[in-house]
């Protein structure tokens, strides 16, 4: 669970655990936050033909949000000022996880897919959580509603159908 990183090293140690052991980071201290950005090679760069994004971890709460790809110190001083002020991260948190949504296929055309989606909030793992369903149209990606637990879902969902060639039957996400 999220705690204090009031060092770099805890940071280092925290970014490890969350995304794991075999990425490096590029840290700059803020008053109120890390500022990390993951190191990548001129071809993963190239690779990828966009910035990077920043993480933000909140020192006193060890909370991870992902940020733009704007420049660090840019993002230092917007996450400083955004705290000092007592509002919350422009970024969108991405530890701890504070979400599961489960996905359960209920029809599959040629056309379209849908999915009923339970949500449940981690914080109240018992609570009755959401359920809702989503249809998909599969060329071109579209999804009804268009909320974002539907797009979460249906962006997952099209992922592993193009890893795999099939939409799943069922599918958990953890964000």
């Amino acid at each position: 669970m999220a705690g204090a990183v009031p060092t770099r090293e805890q940071a280092r140690h925290l970014l490890a655990e969350v995304f794991g052991p075999d990425q490096t980071y590029s840290i700059l201290e803020g008053k109120h936050g890390w500022v990390c950005q993951q190191m990548v090679t001129p071809q993963e760069q190239a690779q990828w033909g966009m910035g990077l994004g920043n993480y933000v971890i909140n020192k006193d709460t060890g909370v991870i949000t992902t940020h733009s790809s704007m420049a660090m110190p840019v993002i230092a001083e917007e996450f400083d000022a955004t705290t000092e002020a007592g509002l919350p991260p422009q970024g969108y948190q991405v530890y701890p996880k504070q979400r599961r949504i489960h996905l359960t296929k209920t029809f599959e055309d040629q056309n379209t897919i849908g999915y009923r989606i339970h949500l449940t909030f981690l914080e109240i793992p018992d609570g009755p959580g959401i359920t809702q369903d989503v249809e998909i149209t599969k060329n071109p990606i579209r999804h009804r509603p268009t909320d974002r637990v539907s797009a979460v879902a249906t962006s997952w969902a099209y992922a592993q159908s193009r890893n795999t060639g099939t939409w799943p039957a069922e599918w958990t996400i953890e964000q």
